[in-house]
Formats: C-alpha cells, sequence, structure tokens
C-alpha cells in the first residue's frame, strides 16, 4: 500500500486497498468506490493520511462532506497512518463499555462529550434471533448514533489520541511488552473482542429511534454502475434487503439469474431497464425485460440498476465496461438446483452472511 502511494501508482493503490477490504469483510460498497475512483486514489488516500497525521480536527480535509469514511476505509488508514485505530461499530461498543465503567466508578449521571464515542450496529439480517449487541449505553449513561464520514473520521482521530495516551501510561503489562505486534494493534485486539457482542443490559440495540442517516449503518453502501447513483443494500436469510423498504427475495434473485442464464448462457446481457421502454417491449432482452417478467409485469425495471450493482458486489453477476452487454453471469459463484434446470444464490448469501457475523 504504501509502496503503491510513493509511486502514485493507481493499479498498485487499488490492489492493495482492495486487498485490505477483502481481508477486513468489507468489500461490499468499498471495492466498488475504489474502483471508480482509481485513477486519482493514490492521491487521494496519501492527502487524507496528511490530513490525520497533522492531528487537527480542523483540516479542511477532515471536514470535507465529500470525504469517503466508513468501517473499510478505518481499515486502510490504520496501515497509513502511525498510531491510528481501526475505529468499526466493534471498536466503537468496546471503548463506550469502557466509558461506562469510568462513569460508574466516579458516580457520573451522564457521559462526558469527550467521551461519547459514538456507536454503530452491527451488520446481521434483521430477522436474526439474537441480534449482537454494539450499544454502550445504561440508564441515563447514552451514546450518540455513528452518522457519517466527517464525525467518524473525527472520532477515530480522538479515539487513537487517547488510546495511544492510555498505553503511554500504562506501564509494564500484556500491551506494552516488547514483540512483533505493535502495542496499539495488541489492545485493539482486545477492543474487537470485548466489542463484538456487549451484554445486553436491558437498553435497546434497535434503531427505531435513531437519526435517519444511521437507518443505513448496518447497510452496505453502493453505487449503480451507469449513473453512480448511491444506494443501501443489506444481506439477510430472505435474500437483499435495500433501502426505502424494497426487497428482493432470493426465490426472486433466483428467477430472475435462471431467466438470464437460459436466454444467454456463459454470453453478455444488457440492463436495458428504462421504465417506459421495458414496459412497452421496446428493449432488447436484459436484466430489465427478465425482471419484469419474473415479476409477473408489476416489478419496476429501474429498480435492477441498484439490484445488479448489488449482484455484482457479491459476484453473482459480471461486469465490463467494454460495449453495450455489460453483464454475464458468474456459473462459479452459483449452484444449480437438483434437476439441474435453474440457479440458486442462497449459498452466496449465506457465504455472505457468514462474513458479516464475523464483524
Amino acid at each position: 500500500m504504501k509502496s503503491g502511494l510513493a509511486r502514485k501508482s493507481a493499479p498498485c493503490t487499488l490492489i492493495a486497498a482492495s486487498g485490505i477490504m477483502k481481508w477486513g469483510g468489507v468489500s461490499a460498497g468499498n471495492v466498488r468506490w475504489l474502483t471508480n475512483h482509481s485513477s486519482g486514489l493514490a492521491t487521494l488516500l496519501a492527502t487524507t493520511a496528511t490530513a490525520f497525521s497533522s492531528n487537527s480536527l480542523a483540516d479542511p480535509v477532515l471536514l470535507n462532506t465529500q470525504l469517503r469514511f466508513n468501517a473499510g476505509m478505518t481499515k486502510v488508514y490504520s496501515l497509513l497512518v502511525d498510531d491510528f485505530i481501526i475505529y468499526d461499530s466493534r471498536v466503537a461498543a468496546a471503548l463506550g463499555w469502557i466509558v461506562v465503567k469510568y462513569c460508574q466508578d466516579r458516580k457520573l449521571t451522564t457521559v462526558p462529550a469527550e467521551l461519547a464515542f459514538p456507536w454503530a450496529p452491527a451488520k446481521e439480517g434483521r430477522t436474526v434471533k439474537w441480534r449482537k449487541n454494539r450499544n454502550p449505553a445504561k440508564g441515563t449513561l447514552l451514546f450518540p448514533a455513528l452518522t457519517g464520514a466527517v464525525q467518524h473520521a473525527h472520532w477515530n482521530l480522538k479515539a487513537s489520541w487517547i488510546l495511544a495516551e492510555v498505553l503511554a501510561n500504562a506501564g509494564g503489562g500484556a500491551f506494552t511488552h516488547a514483540g512483533p505486534i505493535a502495542p496499539l494493534r495488541r489492545l485493539e485486539a482486545a477492543l474487537f473482542m470485548i466489542g463484538y457482542d456487549l451484554p445486553h443490559n436491558g437498553t435497546s440495540n434497535s434503531q427505531t429511534n435513531m437519526p435517519a442517516e444511521a437507518l443505513t449503518a448496518d447497510m452496505n453502501e453502493c453505487f449503480t454502475i451507469a449513473n453512480q447513483k448511491r444506494f443501501f443494500y443489506a444481506i439477510d436469510q430472505n435474500g437483499i434487503r435495500m433501502g426505502k423498504g424494497r426487497r428482493h427475495s432470493i426465490a426472486q434473485i433466483n428467477r430472475l439469474l435462471t431467466a438470464l442464464w437460459k436466454a444467454f448462457g456463459d454470453q453478455s446481457f444488457p440492463l436495458a431497464n428504462s421504465a417506459t421502454k421495458v414496459r412497452k417491449d421496446e428493449v432488447p432482452y436484459g436484466i430489465g425485460a427478465a425482471y419484469f417478467e419474473i415479476t409477473e409485469r408489476k416489478g419496476n425495471p429501474p429498480d435492477t440498476s441498484a439490484l445488479a450493482a448489488a449482484l455484482h458486489e457479491i459476484g453473482a453477476l459480471s461486469y465490463t465496461s467494454q460495449g453495450p452487454d455489460n453483464w454475464s453471469i458468474n456459473i462459479r459463484q452459483l449452484t444449480l438446483t437438483p434437476d439441474g434446470t435453474a440457479l440458486d444464490i442462497s449459498a452466496l448469501i449465506q457465504h455472505e452472511i457468514g462474513q458479516n457475523d464475523l464483524l
């Protein structure tokens, strides 16, 4: 990564950053963004890393509303910036849990503003039987929701400062003794474990009363390919859940993929999802027409822009920018039904759920 930045090599930087996302289980949404910004990625990452290294919350880069910062990017910058903690929902939960104990010891009834680490829910399906608790609140000791990139970046820096001071004043101990792993990384690993699932102490882990910006905190940010329109999606046992209440069930996705597979095999096909032209049968058969067909002409063809992007993210569809027919079935990632007549995405969905469960 650092080598790619030093040489301002777009390919090397993209490969390294994408590898970090894969290692961290946060490829969804992030790899597409990295790819879309690959030409200037080395400069962008270097500039932002320099801003973090300045240790100034007033740095214009860290105040820019276009700043890209989330559970994936914190992992990238943790390798580019000295003494920079990975601040994801697990670490946020653990820090809040520690602050609650501090407040209880000091008989404080509210969390000091300087220690109000924002929290975020775990990424898991809404139908899961036992939700992991990442909300450290207890009684009147409350913490704000993690709602945006600038807030996330600022608290990542604040957390890094605090933990660096903790280690500097810790004396001897398990986190500070000499070894191949840096003290901050050891402490970070402990926070991952503590914050994975906090005790369920009666406080709500629900997103019902969270700000609107936080309602997608358990979802993956993604962008449609043609128009780069931002949307959110999440994988759960029932299929793909989109923002604004839309959902695509496993059965529906299987019907769509099977229709395309039967029509094209391993050949490419278009998106072709104009709302009016699909309904008038004025477009070549592709994702839009297949979706309209399998929903008995009730589905909204433009919805497939987001669905196709999500299916591409998880590996069910392949995409190339060459030619008008950009899409194809990634048959290696899918399963055939026992009778060999249809495709099944269930195994891929389960794999994605398993990845999220580790976070």
